[in-house]
């Protein structure tokens, strides 16, 4: 028989026999107000322990007091929400509870808690792993959610929030759908003759098998752009000792996170700070200084830092001292993803200053652009933070139209093993291994939603959730 795309989520109702889970949604400290959120089978039953009093309107607020269970002694007066399942965020009976922000109305509440059986405090993440586990939604959404926790900019805001709400999903879905049609016709030729099989077919099945090759390799060569604005643009400020660069990175952060000193060597580790350039996160590194002989173990293993983050860096500005010849050979890790930086520029004469700039020019080293600058005092770096923003804009001006793209490795990964299965399928082979290939395909495909194998994932997805999400 012809194979029709099955639903292939191993995923199952959990709704039943999970203890009831509860955690605080709100930061940690005394606040105004507290929200506590309960899930599972038995929130029904801890909402009327604590008010006594039959459930209120689901969905509305309700404002209600609060009672220990024990002595009936007053915990708090609270608005409480009462949300059944399972049109709720996991799938299962839900109660929230706003309470005041004060410690010792907290404890209280989670000392009646602990005395409340099957009933339980939630670990990282799992509200939303029960949302998963409950087909409210799927990991790519899921990510999403713990993205937009943990943005910071506008950028990333909008790139979590397109994940969550399923943009990346459907592409995914999409290339596996196609898939499954192909796998359709290998199957046919399993099971019927040859004869009983459309002539012509064979080619028809390649050429599309081609073309969603062609489409999964052009958006995986995305690189790593996704994770760029997930986890920022990463800046190396590189250039041999003592020529500004701690100086530079104060200026750039507006704040001192770098020693400043005369005396060559003072940085020996990397020193990194994030900001916020444009809706985009920016991290700057200071670097130790490039020297051709370090004078110690320590010195050297500095170095050795550098010139491995100049290599992961997407971005370096590498900073000269202008009142000091410029060393060429330094230059040797300058390319188009390099700013030159000239620094010091008020101790040198305007002439000089050209001179150097007209030299750099001459040379046949590529860079993104030159900028003159005094760290010390200041000068140019509005210049240079634009020059950044230009950078930023020419390379990633795709990421910023707020298209889909890949936000992690485990994506990357999962989209070439696809690729490589897909790479495997010839009309020369038998239809039974062209089959198997297709089959993997899918299968990397769907590890990625969630649809395959989503056990040994979960813990990997869901360990960066903080408590109550």
């Amino acid at each position: 028989m012809i194979v029709k795309q099955k639903e292939m989520d191993k995923r199952v109702y959990y709704k039943i026999n999970l203890e009831t889970i509860f955690a605080s949604a709100s930061s940690m400290g005394i606040s105004a107000i507290k929200t506590i959120r309960i899930s599972g089978k038995d929130s029904k039953k801890v909402l009327k322990l604590l008010t006594k009093k039959n459930l209120p309107k689901p969905r509305y607020q309700s404002l209600q007091k609060i009672y220990d269970i024990k002595n009936s002694s007053l915990i708090d007066k609270a608005v409480i929400v009462w949300l059944p399942g399972p049109k709720t965020y996991t799938g299962e009976d839900m109660a929230e509870l706003h309470l005041h922000g004060g410690n010792a109305v907290l404890e209280h509440l989670i000392k009646n808690f602990s005395s409340i059986k099957n009933l339980r405090l939630a670990k990282e993440g799992e509200f939303t792993k029960r949302a998963f586990l409950n087909n409210k939604m799927d990991l790519l959404e899921a990510e999403g959610v713990i993205d937009l926790i943990n943005a910071e900019t506008e950028t990333q805001k909008k790139l979590a929030m397109q994940q969550m709400e399923g943009n990346l999903s459907k592409i995914f879905n999409n290339w596996s759908k196609r898939l499954f049609k192909m796998l359709a016709y290998y199957e046919a030729q399993i099971d019927f003759l040859e004869e009983e099989v459309p002539k012509n077919i064979s080619n028809k099945v390649i050429k599309k098998i081609n073309t969603l090759l062609d489409e999964i390799t052009t958006f995986l060569n995305d690189n790593r752009n996704g994770e760029i604005i997930r986890n920022g643009i990463e800046i190396a400020i590189i250039g041999s000792p003592n020529v500004g660069k701690s100086t530079l990175i104060n200026q750039l952060v507006r704040k001192d996170v770098s020693i400043i000193s005369n005396i060559a060597g003072t940085t020996r580790d990397i020193i990194e700070s994030k900001v916020n350039l444009s809706n985009i996160p920016i991290i700057f590194f200071d670097t130790a200084g490039l020297k051709q002989q370090a004078k110690n173990v320590i010195e050297k293993k500095g170095i050795k830092k550098t010139i491995d983050k100049i290599k992961q860096s997407d971005l370096k500005l590498f900073l000269i001292d202008v009142t000091k010849k410029i060393n060429l050979d330094s230059l040797k890790f300058s390319d188009d993803r390099t700013i030159v930086v000239l620094n010091k520029i008020d101790k040198v004469r305007k002439e000089k200053l050209l001179s150097k700039i007209n030299k750099l020019r001459s040379i046949k080293f590529k860079f993104f652009g030159i900028i003159s600058i005094s760290a010390l005092k200041g000068v140019g770096i509005i210049n240079l933070l634009k020059k950044i923003k230009n950078f930023v804009k020419n390379k990633y001006s795709h990421l910023l139209s707020g298209e889909p793209v890949i936000t992690r490795s485990r994506h990357k990964s999962a989209l070439k093993n696809c690729i490589r299965y897909m790479k495997n399928i010839d009309n020369q082979k038998s239809p039974e291994l062209n089959a198997e290939e297709l089959r993997l395909a899918v299968r990397s495909i769907e590890k990625i939603t969630g649809k395959f194998e989503f056990e040994k994932l979960l813990d990997i997805v869901f360990r960066d959730f903080c408590i109550g999400k």
